[in-house]
C-alpha cells in the first residue's frame, strides 16, 4: 500500500511538470489557454473528492486516481486540439 501511494504521489509530481509550446512558436495565449483547459476537464471530467478529506480510504483510492487521469487526459487533449506540444 506504501508503495502504491509513492508511486501515485511521483506520477502526480511529474505530471504537473508538463510544459507546453504552440505549434506556431507563439505562446501568448498559453495561459488563458490552459485556464480555459482546466476548467473544461473539471466540468467534463471532475475529480473524486474522498470521504475524508484528509486521507482516501482504500475502496476509494482506485475511483480517484481514475478521475484524476481522465482529469489529465482531458486537459491535454483540449491543449493539442488548440495547437499546443507537450514537453
Amino acid at each position: 500500500m506504501k508503495k502504491l501511494f509513492l508511486a501515485s504521489l511521483l506520477l502526480i509530481v511529474l505530471a504537473s511538470c508538463t510544459t507546453y509550446t504552440h505549434q506556431s512558436g507563439n505562446n501568448s495565449r498559453l495561459e488563458i489557454d490552459k485556464r480555459t483547459c482546466g476548467n473544461l476537464a473539471n466540468l467534463n471530467a471532475p475529480t473524486y473528492i474522498c470521504r475524508n478529506p484528509l486521507m482516501c480510504a482504500p475502496d476509494e483510492i482506485a475511483i480517484a486516481w481514475e478521475a484524476i487521469a481522465r482529469n489529465d487526459a482531458y486537459f491535454d487533449q483540449c491543449m493539442i486540439q488548440k495547437g499546443y506540444r507537450a514537453q
